[in-house]
């Protein structure tokens, strides 16, 4: 239970980080952090892509790499290298349509 809350927090703390008005970073940025931790948060917690049980009876969520680890109970675990691989494989993956959107959007127009 306290790896869940520990979750949310940071969640909530990188959300305050990001929305803040202090922040100097440009919003197509913020769009693509902000795009990145929601697409990390839902493909681990959709329970028909990326999941997977082992012999103990472990559930293991997220797509591709495991986020979120249910071990029976009120366990709830998460891997922290698991959210942030996912977290920059999305990144980089909206960044890079984001990327081919201008370059077709350029072509288009001339």
């Amino acid at each position: 239970m306290v790896n869940l809350l520990l979750l949310f927090g940071l969640i909530v703390l990188v959300l305050v980080s990001l929305l803040s008005p202090k922040n100097k970073m440009n919003s197509t940025k913020k769009k693509l952090y902000l795009l990145s931790l929601i697409s990390t948060v839902i493909f681990a917690l959709i329970p028909t892509i990326g999941y997977q049980v082992d012999g103990n009876g472990n559930h293991f969520f997220g797509f591709p790499a495991e986020g979120f680890v249910y071990r029976g109970g009120w366990v709830f675990t998460f891997s922290s290298l698991g959210l942030l691989f996912n977290f920059f494989l999305f990144y980089w993956f909206f960044k890079l349509l984001l990327c081919l959107w201008r370059v077709l959007t350029v072509r288009v127009k001339k």
